[in-house]
This record gives structure tokens, sequence and C-alpha cells, in this order.
């Protein structure tokens, strides 16, 4: 078999079981199982695949059908320009969250180039560790209550930002200590009816990363808000993601809590997706 029939191959079983992008898909699996990059990879259409390498990459596609994410199957997930480590149990990062960075950045860039963030429901360390790496005069924190995650984080922290980022268990920002000019967050925000769609379209992804909780999705956001009030300095602010039709009602939380100059950016689909909140005394 060549590389151009396997990946004929893998495009029409991924088509049949309803892929959204086979083509993607398929090229990143085979590269994967041939220890190249897709680039080289389409530079040998016409190479023979030795029976091991089809083996696994069958076994690639099979996992990938099953609903299983590509980055799980292939250990990594590209974000910000680095490459993070993820695998089952861990949410993916999602290039709609570089809107919380670039959000991010702008704002820490307000306080100068030293002061304390930190990021909750940090999940494999998409958001603090690539704020971490963007301003390294920051001192940076990050907590989750996965202990899957932090087993990810660990190993990312160690990649990218050599250990310095510090870590906390946590349900929420229970067990965070100090106070912090600014509060990240991209948290659970679906709704149940939206966690049940993407199981039914074999989204293997954790509830615990996505399931926001009550009707709206929002009930992880709404204990969140008055922990990141208490931990924020009197000149902090709080940024969250969140889901384009929950800003009305996070808008209404935040400034049910005292937060002010409420605002939100809008993501690379041009649709609201992370609020910026300040806390003014």
């Amino acid at each position: 078999m060549t590389v151009r029939e396997a990946l004929a191959e893998g495009r029409f079983a991924m088509k049949r079981h309803g892929s959204g992008a086979p083509e993607l898909d398929t090229a990143l699996l085979l590269a994967h199982v041939c220890g190249l990059d897709r680039e080289h990879l389409y530079m040998r259409l016409s190479e023979s695949l030795n029976s091991t390498i089809v083996k696994e990459y069958r076994l690639a596609v099979k996992r990938r059908i099953s609903g299983e994410p590509v980055a799980w199957i292939i250990g990594r997930k590209e974000f910000w320009g680095r490459d993070f480590s993820v695998g089952p149990g861990v949410l993916c990062p999602r290039p709609d969250t570089e809107t919380l960075i670039e959000a991010a950045l702008k704002t820490m860039d307000e306080y100068g180039p030293e002061a304390r963030l930190h990021d909750c429901c940090c999940g494999p360390g998409s958001l603090a560790l690539t704020l971490a790496a963007e301003r390294p005069g920051w001192s940076i924190s990050a907590s989750d209550i996965s202990p899957i995650a932090e087993e990810y984080f660990d190993r990312n922290n160690q990649a990218i930002s050599n250990g310095t980022v510090k870590y906390f268990h946590s349900n929420l920002l229970e067990n965070v200590p100090g106070q912090f000019e600014i509060i990240v967050s991209n948290p659970p925000y679906l709704t149940a009816a939206e966690f049940s769609r993407r199981k039914k379209l074999k989204w293997r992804e954790p509830a615990l990363a996505l399931d926001g909780g009550d009707g709206d999705g929002l009930s992880i956001i709404r204990r969140l808000i008055p922990y990141a009030w208490a931990k924020t300095t009197d000149n902090g602010a709080l940024l969250l993601e969140a889901s384009p039709s929950q800003m009305h009602e996070i808008s209404q939380l935040l400034s049910d809590t005292g937060f002010q100059n409420i605002q939100h950016r809008d993501d690379i689909g041009g649709n609201p997706r992370v609020m910026i909140a300040g806390k003014e005394l």
C-alpha cells in the first residue's frame, strides 16, 4: 500500500462515519505513525508503506472513527505555536481559545512587565503556560480539579516553562492562595443539551471539562465569579471564555458582583467569546 492509497482508504472510512475533516485527520494520523510532518508526507505519496505502519495507521483510523480526538491519538495539540501534550481524559485546546490569549496579553501589558496571573480550570495548561512563555516577567499559577489534567499540566509545564508555573489542585479557587492582578479561565460552559448532542456525535472529552451545569451551562461560572472577585486585587481583572449565547447573562452576573467596565471580544468567527471585567474600588 502506498501513502496515497492509505490516505484514500482513511478518507473513505472517515467519510462513511461522518468525520468533519477526513482529509486533515487522515493526513495527521498517517504522518504521525510514519514519524513525518504533513509536508514531507505529501512529498512521498508514491512510496510504499510497510505492514507495521499500515497496521498502526488502520488502528489510529479506527480510534478516530470511534470519536477519539486526533490530538489524543497523536498525543499532542498545537496551540499558539506550541505543542501541548494531551490524551484521554483531558480537554484539547481549541482555536477559539486563542481569543482569550490575545485579550489576556493586551490586559497584562496594561499592568506592566511584572504582576500576578492565575489560570483557573487550566486543563493541560494551554492558557497559563502560553502566557508564561509570552510574558516571562509575570508570576503565573494555575489550578484544576482534575487529577488527569494535573498530569498533563505537569508534563507541559516542564516542556514549555521549565516547571516554573506553580500548580494547585483546587475546586475552582478554593485552595489557591494569594491575590492576582488578573484571573483567566476557560471553564466548562456547555449546557446539558449541548453536551448530550456532542456525546451522540461521539465526542470523548470528559464532562468535567465541558458540562457547565444548570440548564444554561452557567453553574460553574456562577460559582467562579464571586471567587474571582475575592481573589483579584483592587485594580484587578477577570477574563472568561464562554458561549456567545451566554454573554448577556454573564455580563449581568459580573455587574451584580461588582465588576465594572465589562466588555467582550470576538473569536475568529466573529462571535463574542471572551468577557473582560475590571474590579475598581
